[in-house]
């Protein structure tokens, strides 16, 4: 049914897209490039103008968008681009048109014809403390690795796991290698049963024969880290889970799956069997990934890292996401589904995302319901 006044998107002619397409981040700059150019489709009623913010004259900028007719903007894609780009536009009215920025200003707030795609890791830690809160779990720990990302993710998780609950979050910072071992078992309080075990075997004369317990008070884990560091503490975490006790739950962000892993190396696998983690729909085979689209990108850059996978992902929903802001201001409950996940305007004019879930099962991957 359409209301008496339909929505209407903005006329999109002239597009001007700022990426870094040389210097130390050409690949990530190349791959939002293909990514827009995915979505484009040669569309003749738009015009593209990629501007490389490596070598853009900034001050130049809006006499150069004026002479281009330029009606909608796609970027900067690095966040100190978008703080340079931010304080022009307040003063030049040539840059004051609908402006997708591809990463978020420090401080600066957004004008009202300015959106940002936000990427940020912790988001997805506050959507998994939310949907997790609501899954009847009453004592979770976090195992986080002791890096500055790793540590904004937790506190992220715990923020929002004491919003939803009231309740607070241990949070166990490990570092690789053996240490990593020893946070493990501490959290667990394996090291505990195994001392009881010594001091029951120091008082008899023969060795009994017996299992180091874990704390049966935890009965969920979020483990926050890289993949290649989940790879490594996920069997840690299945050792460690007494025989006696009913398995822990595990869940995980993004960070802790790596498609390009899965897909080049089929051993990747058999260390992260039961491991649920939140995902975008392009790096998950689900039913908002664009397959075909997907399979043509797998054959054109086979080789292409998660991280740049992310960005091409990103490149393709600004493009198709032109125009619609306006639309999703004057109706909050519109939804992009895209292929960084479901996007939504906020109050801030941050379109944030809701990822899907996805879970390691008999070697390989699926996509699974929880939210």
């Amino acid at each position: 049914i359409l209301s008496e006044s339909p929505l209407s998107e903005s006329k999109v002619e002239n597009i001007a897209i700022l990426l870094p397409l040389s210097g130390s981040q050409k690949n990530a700059g190349l791959a939002a490039q293909q990514g827009n150019l995915a979505a484009y489709k040669n569309n003749t009623a738009s015009t593209l103008y990629f501007i490389d913010t490596n070598n853009v004259n900034w001050e130049n900028l809006p006499n150069h968008f004026s002479e281009l007719n330029i009606d909608h903007i796609i970027g900067p894609l690095l966040k100190s681009n978008v703080e340079t780009f931010l304080k022009i536009c307040a003063q030049q009215t040539a840059l004051q048109v609908p402006s997708l920025l591809l990463n978020l200003p420090s401080q600066q707030p957004l004008a009202n014809y300015q959106t940002a795609l936000s990427m940020r890791h912790e988001d997805e830690a506050v959507q998994a403390a939310a949907t997790l809160s609501r899954q009847n779990y009453n004592k979770p720990i976090i195992l986080s690795h002791h890096d500055r990302l790793s540590k904004r993710v937790a506190l992220a998780f715990s923020h929002q796991w004491k919003t939803s609950t009231g309740d607070s979050v241990d949070i166990v910072y490990f570092d690789q290698g053996k240490q990593m071992q020893a946070s493990l078992k501490e959290s667990l309080d394996v090291n505990v049963s195994q001392s009881r075990i010594k001091q029951l075997n120091s008082r008899l004369k023969n060795t009994i024969k017996s299992e180091p317990r874990n704390r049966r008070d935890i009965d969920m884990i979020y483990l926050v880290g890289t993949a290649a560091q989940t790879r490594l503490i996920k069997p840690y975490i299945d050792v460690n889970i007494s025989p006696f006790a009913e398995i822990i739950p595990v869940y995980a962000s993004s960070r802790s799956h790596s498609n390009f892993n899965d897909k080049n190396n089929a051993s990747s696998t058999n260390d992260l069997q039961g491991l649920t983690f939140t995902q975008i729909p392009w790096l998950l085979d689900s039913k908002l990934q664009d397959k075909t689209l997907t399979k043509l990108s797998d054959k054109l850059w086979p080789k292409r890292t998660d991280s740049l996978s992310r960005i091409f992902a990103m490149g393709f929903d600004s493009y198709n996401l032109l125009g619609k802001p306006s639309l999703m201001k004057q109706s909050p409950y519109i939804r992009h589904f895209g292929q960084t996940g479901v996007l939504k305007l906020n109050n801030d004019n941050i379109l944030t995302r809701s990822l899907i879930w996805g879970r390691y099962e008999n070697g390989k991957v699926t996509q699974v319901a929880l939210d």
